[in-house]
């Protein structure tokens, strides 16, 4: 990376690919991580979906995953293998409501480290009064030290993610989605502005998402996604790298949506190439990963 680019003493904990699901072999996802150990998979949990809709992995699948890791580990040639749950729906509002059973499960049969809460109408949450589960949630981020909760960040969850960022937990963290910001990348475009640029060497190529600064305490581990491809992550790395700043904490990228692939009889497909995309960029990128951390030991 030369001197000046935003990338340049930039550190990424996780790249995060999300979305698998029976599309995909388990034994592939464990290669991977295998080779890559920056790679870190996303299983989406919504009770009402789950084996039914492309990105739920069904029951059995996870069955398939946690033979494949025995297995591995009995062979004596395994590295670690990150996995995230993604709750949503009904799973996730338990936690909310203070009910630990979901997440030890997770985390003591399948060896999820980290659970992300998206506690959001898309995800089938009422997110009209996410304030009142303050208390109980605080209460299972507390039981569970083991465990990392990341608390998905957006206008919809700022009740509740504004009040955890004023008193945070280590084993807490925070997913920043990206909110489009069309009109303010048209309207410096009028104003003959350049915007983000999209590489070092100073080519006007403003991205339409907000990347916000992180959470301002420096321990807190914090995660950028939303509107994140194959097409666009390394100029998108960057936009982040800007927002982060000069405090060049450790983050970590989420994707799912740009890894998916409709064709002919697959209408919403998990799609490897493009997560082999993914890892090229950023294993080509070179960038410096963090000493482990609760977050990726």
């Amino acid at each position: 990376l030369e001197d000046g680019d935003p990338l340049k003493g930039f550190e990424l904990s996780f790249l995060s690919l999300s979305g698998v699901d029976d599309s995909v072999s388990p034994r592939t996802l464990c290669d991977i991580s295998q080779e890559f150990s920056f790679v870190e998979w996303g299983v989406n949990f919504r009770a009402e979906k789950q084996g039914r809709e492309p990105r739920y992995a069904s029951l059995a699948w996870l069955r398939l995953l946690q033979e494949e890791i025995d297995r591995r580990q009995q062979s004596g040639k395994f590295a670690p293998i990150h996995f995230a749950a993604h709750l949503g729906g009904e799973y996730c509002v338990d936690v909310l409501k203070g009910d630990t059973s979901l997440v030890r499960t997770l985390w003591e049969d399948y060896g999820f480290l980290r659970v992300h809460l998206c506690p959001t109408r898309a995800h089938g949450v009422n997110s009209s009064q996410l304030k009142k589960y303050l208390p109980t949630l605080k209460n299972v981020i507390v039981a569970l030290p083991q465990v990392e909760f990341v608390l998905l960040v957006t206008k919809e969850t700022r009740p509740l993610t504004f009040q955890l960022m004023n008193d945070c937990q280590p084993n807490l963290a925070f997913l920043y989605d990206a909110e489009e910001a069309e009109e303010a990348s048209s309207q410096g475009e009028k104003n003959g502005a350049g915007g983000a640029s999209g590489s070092s060497t100073g080519t006007s190529q403003p991205s339409k998402f907000r990347r916000p600064p992180p959470c301002p305490h420096p321990g807190i581990h914090c995660g950028y996604g939303g509107g994140l491809s194959s097409d666009n992550l390394a100029s998108e790395l960057r936009s982040i790298a800007r927002a982060v700043g000069p405090t060049r904490r450790p983050v970590w990228v989420d994707l799912e949506t740009g890894l998916r692939s409709r064709g002919p009889g697959r209408p919403d497909e998990f799609d490897l190439g493009k997560a082999w995309a993914c890892i090229r960029t950023v294993f080509d990128l070179d960038l410096p990963r963090p000493r482990p951390t609760f977050a990726s030991r």
